[in-house]
């Protein structure tokens, strides 16, 4: 039984997005790229999982309109938390 499985994942995955490590998806923002993973996008925004779902790349570039880099820096670091 692994009790702490759940605590483990999320530190897990914001270690791997504080380190960039297994990026797989860049967001470009207002000329600012921000590397992510699919899995925590997908989980986290129907938007995402729409776009990246039908996305045959196996390291798209996401250009987002209409948010500034804090916004989506704030955005990123909701969803790994």
């Amino acid at each position: 039984k692994w009790n702490n499985h759940q605590a483990t994942l999320v530190s897990i995955l914001e270690q791997q997005y504080r380190q960039e490590s297994f990026v797989d998806v860049t967001l470009a923002v207002e000329g600012v790229q921000l590397p992510a993973h699919k899995m925590v996008l997908c989980a986290c925004s129907p938007y995402f999982a729409s776009i990246l779902t039908d996305t045959p790349d196996k390291h798209p570039i996401v250009i987002l309109k209409d948010v500034s880099p804090s916004d989506m820096r704030a955005i990123l670091e909701f969803m790994y938390r």
